[in-house]
């Protein structure tokens, strides 16, 4: 159980940093320092954090739980997958790809690894990795096809050479087999993983830098917005009430599916050309309102 005063923390701690981020991006930095510093997040500083929360003994709850939250995020996809095919099939088709994408992909690298480590320590961390496992193969696979018009062996690659999916299978490993890395290897790593919730919420305030009020006029980035942090994770929460899942795997499964639209979004759609405004919108209105959301779903769920 987490009690208020935590949360509070936690949230006024993620408040002050993407607000350093912000000011950083509009008065100090570049759009060319924005793309290095997360290519640093998502090669270095990420799979440190991964590999990192993976060092702990697994224990027989433990396991339970890995499996459980497993279980919940595959059944999340299935269900963003049927109903981004449902909700969105008279759409504009440049549109239509970037919303059936925002079901299936969440930020929840960038603000869900940090914030289930702030609310549940080292376990939480290491759920959120397993958590993100049916999210990448499918953002990844059938996500990169909407843009693209086919998957084939370069999303398969794509997949399998992203560091934070080597860092999660590299950990599962270590941790199955009981082993350790070599003590200045582990110091060296859990050094970097110290970082991650810092640099996260950094990051997070340079996405969101360039927020306009008339991002929030358009009604599909309202809908959108709404699905995404309250309506798809109140849906996978009350299934895990009704089957009785564990409480820690339930609560940290929906706080981690009401993470906000992920920037893989944005970087698609200017790729490929499609919507890539309206992703951008998505990305930063889902993101800034999640400030809010995000510790009301923590108060409700712990």
């Amino acid at each position: 159980m987490v009690d208020f005063r935590t949360l509070i923390e936690l949230q006024g701690q993620i408040f002050l940093l993407v607000l350093a981020g912000v000011f950083f991006r509009r008065k100090l930095v570049g759009e060319e320092f924005q793309r290095d510093f997360s290519t640093l997040m998502v090669d270095l500083i990420l799979p440190c954090n991964i590999l990192s929360s993976f060092q702990i003994e697994l224990t027989r709850d433990m396991a339970g739980r890995t499996l459980q939250i497993f279980a919940i995020s595959l059944a999340g996809q299935i269900l963003a997958l049927v109903l981004g095919k449902i909700l969105f099939k008279n759409m504009d088709p440049d549109r239509r790809a970037v919303m059936k994408y925002t079901l299936i992909c969440s930020n929840a690298s960038f603000l869900g690894i940090p914030i289930a480590g702030g609310i549940w320590g080292a376990e939480g961390v290491l759920l959120a990795s397993v958590f993100l496992i049916p999210q990448r193969i499918v953002m990844w696979t059938v996500g990169l096809s909407w843009f693209s018009g086919g998957g084939g062996k370069g999303s398969v690659k794509k997949l399998f050479s992203n560091t934070c999916m080597i860092a999660v299978f590299l950990g599962l490993a270590l941790m199955l087999t009981g082993l350790r890395l070599p003590g200045a290897l582990r110091s060296a790593v859990e050094s970097i993983s110290r970082c991650t919730t810092g640099m996260s919420m950094f990051m997070v305030g340079m996405m969101i830098s360039h927020v306009h009020g008339r991002d929030f006029l358009d009604k599909d980035v309202i809908l959108l917005t709404a699905v995404r942090l309250l309506l798809f994770p109140a849906a996978l929460w009350l299934g895990c009430l009704l089957s009785r899942t564990d409480p820690l795997a339930a609560g940290a499964a929906a706080v981690l599916s009401a993470m906000p639209v992920g920037a893989t979004v944005a970087v698609l759609a200017s790729s490929y050309h499609r919507a890539e405004e309206y992703a951008a919108d998505l990305v930063t209105v889902s993101t800034l309102i999640s400030l809010i959301t995000i510790p009301l779903w923590g108060l409700l769920v712990t």
